[in-house]
């Protein structure tokens, strides 16, 4: 889905490398943003994820804040090979799946990260991919949760239904996120906006209603329940549910398993 504006190409340097990114972007595409020691060389690099498998790195370009992520892998698999899959196709790799589907989650209007570039990178029957987004400001949901749980011995629940009513958005659109945990969960300075961060594996069903008995939609939940219990914030867990189902109740039909 490389739509009007998106430019798909080769690395002159590397023929094996494929690049994807906005024609107009702002600031204007480099090719070191896929490079973390050109990046770390030029003193751009602003800081790197604490969470999650490691890989993502905070850096700035011509002043402005993006995100460097490497794709890489998760489970008992991880310890074979940590960023290597297995090469099915450009347009099925990880890096420009998910960069084709920030490009229809912006299309939709939900909050999510504005795509900047993608990288896939053949070797031999392997291949490797990154990608680069805007960086969004705020916390992560599991931050607010620790410190609400520290300071309080709760988390919020007006956050707690906010978080709810997000999610019913993406699920109301058909929006499958592969990993919805706590640490995939934005909320920003003020607490009024919630996006939803790292697609990778996520995709977009398109068709019939979701309800809350939607086998994909009721995982991403259940998903999200294991996050908070891990966080001993569990205890907010019925209240976001029962936002999402009440959200899901009145959105438009428009979306299917």
């Amino acid at each position: 889905m490389a739509g009007a504006g998106i430019v798909t190409c080769h690395s002159p340097d590397k023929p094996q490398q494929t690049w994807r990114y906005r024609e107009s972007s702002s600031p204007g595409f480099d090719p070191v943003v896929f490079d973390a020691s050109a990046l770390r060389a030029r003193g751009l690099i602003t800081g790197v994820a604490s969470a999650g498998r490691g890989g993502t790195i905070f850096f700035e370009l011509d002043g402005r804040p993006l995100v460097l992520r490497e794709f890489r892998r998760g489970g008992m698999v991880r310890h074979i090979s940590t960023h290597s899959y297995l090469q099915m196709g450009l347009e099925r790799s990880r890096a420009m799946r998910e960069f084709n589907l920030l490009m229809e989650l912006e299309a939709l209007g939900l909050p999510s990260p504005q795509v900047f570039a993608a990288c896939r990178t053949r070797r031999g029957l392997l291949e490797t991919g990154e990608l680069v987004t805007h960086l969004l400001p705020g916390a992560s949901f599991a931050e607010h949760a620790a410190e609400s749980v520290a300071a309080r011995g709760e988390l919020s629940s007006s956050l707690a239904v906010s978080v709810g009513r997000c999610i019913a958005r993406f699920h109301a659109a058909g929006i499958e996120h592969a990993d919805l945990n706590a640490h995939n969960i934005l909320v920003d300075k003020t607490g009024g906006t919630i996006s939803l961060l790292d697609f990778d594996g996520g995709r977009r069903h398109v068709g019939a209603s979701v309800t809350a008995t939607t086998p994909w939609a009721a995982r991403n939940l259940s998903r999200l329940a294991r996050s908070l219990e891990r966080l001993d914030a569990s205890s907010v867990f019925s209240e976001l549910e029962q936002a999402w189902r009440a959200a899901l109740q009145e959105s438009t039909p428009s979306a299917s398993r």
